[in-house]
């Protein structure tokens, strides 16, 4: 049971994955709100090699991501809203 349960898990996944370029873009926008347009519309159509970079590099886009959403403490973000306000 566990198996056959693992196998429809996997194959739902598999065929809502889409293209993982979506998912990269959404955490690349997490920090770059003003070139969010223009980076959908770069990888809206990614081709197999575009998509094999997008998967490398979900992770630290991931990173950045949260990064960006709890202050930007590592990257010195939170310093900038800090000089605009």
């Amino acid at each position: 049971m566990r198996a056959i349960l693992s196998i429809v898990l996997f194959s739902f996944l598999a065929a809502c994955g889409g293209n993982p370029c979506d998912e990269y873009v959404e955490y690349l926008c997490e920090c770059d709100e003003e070139n969010c347009d223009s980076l959908k519309t770069t990888y809206e159509n990614a081709d197999a090699d575009t998509q094999d970079e997008c998967s490398a590099q979900l992770d630290d886009a991931e990173e950045a991501a949260q990064a960006c959403s709890e202050g930007g403490d590592e990257d010195g973000g939170e310093d900038t809203e800090s000089a605009e306000e």
